[in-house]
Parts: C-alpha cells; structure tokens; sequence
C-alpha cells in the first residue's frame, strides 16, 4: 500500500497502533504485544481533534510459538516476560481481532513500515486480510515537516515538540 496517497474523505476513523517484537525481522522474529486506539475524527478538516474522539483502545499481548524456546528478544527495551505470555491469544486470534477492530480505518504510527510490516506479515501467515484505508507514518511525517531538525525524530521528542501527552512509552 502507498503510505503517501490517502484518501481521507473515505474514512474519519483512526487506528493508532503499537507493536512490540522479538526483533526487528518481519520474516524472522514474532510480535509479543499489539495496542490500538480507535478515534473519530468527524471533521478531517479542522485543525485539532476533538475532545472526545477516542472511541475505544485494544491491547494484547500475542503468545509466541513455541512459548517455552521463543527467544523474547530485548526485554529491556519492551518489558516483556514470558509470565505475561502464558494465557496470551494465539497470533491468529489477535490478528483476527485486529483486523475487525481497524477494517477501513486508517492506520497511525510512528516508523509505519516497520509496524505494519510485521502485522501484514503475521496476518498473512494465517490468510487473514488487513483492510485498511491507509497508513500514516508519523515518523515520516516529522521529518518532511521539520527536515532540518537539530534533535531526533523519536516519538517522545516529536510528542514533546507538538504537545502531546505520551504515556507508558519505552
């Protein structure tokens, strides 16, 4: 999917998506936690969202296969431990979730192509469809908007620099 051509008219809804993984190899490594919050955007148009437009948040964490050798990755940078796996859905559950929660929504996150690159592959492993309007990339987004930019483009110092509340990040 081309993340540069959306068609906001089609959809006000919103998916603004995380995902924690064992690695950083789509192919390779499995994805451990998936959060989404759903917001209703009822006038693309105007400068800021409304108050109310967070419509309902989804987190999981996903129960890798085989749990008990699945390498869990870098647990200092996502927190994660195998405890917090055990009852976890299976990969297809939550895929299936995932895409009933955000079917024609568009998709927010920051470094996009790595988040979604995963989720489209894990989807795919079990003949599930994403059907999403499109993506947004907020890490691209900050540097085609501010490319000479002293500091970094990470989220918390783009979240800082636009006066957004950033909470439980890593």
């Amino acid at each position: 999917m081309n993340q540069e051509k959306l068609s906001v008219k089609t959809s006000t809804r919103f998916a603004v998506l995380d995902i924690e993984t064992t690695g950083l190899s789509a192919s390779e490594d499995q994805i451990l936690q998936v959060a989404v919050v759903l917001m209703d955007w009822p006038n693309v148009g105007q400068q800021s969202l409304p108050e109310r437009s967070k419509v309902s948040e989804w987190v999981t964490y996903v129960r890798p296969s085989p749990l008990l050798s699945s390498n869990l990755g870098p647990q200092e940078i996502h927190g994660i431990r195998r405890r917090q796996l055990i009852f976890a859905p299976s990969l297809k559950k939550s895929m299936t979730t995932l895409a009933e929660l955000t079917s024609g929504c568009i998709v927010v996150a920051h470094n996009a192509p790595f988040d979604t690159g995963f989720l489209y592959a894990a989807a795919s492993s079990h003949n599930i469809e994403l059907n999403w309007s499109g993506v947004l990339c907020t890490l691209n987004m900050s540097r085609r908007l501010d490319p000479g930019r002293q500091q970094n483009h990470k989220l918390a110092t783009v979240c800082e620099r636009y006066g957004v509340a950033l909470t439980h990040a890593h």
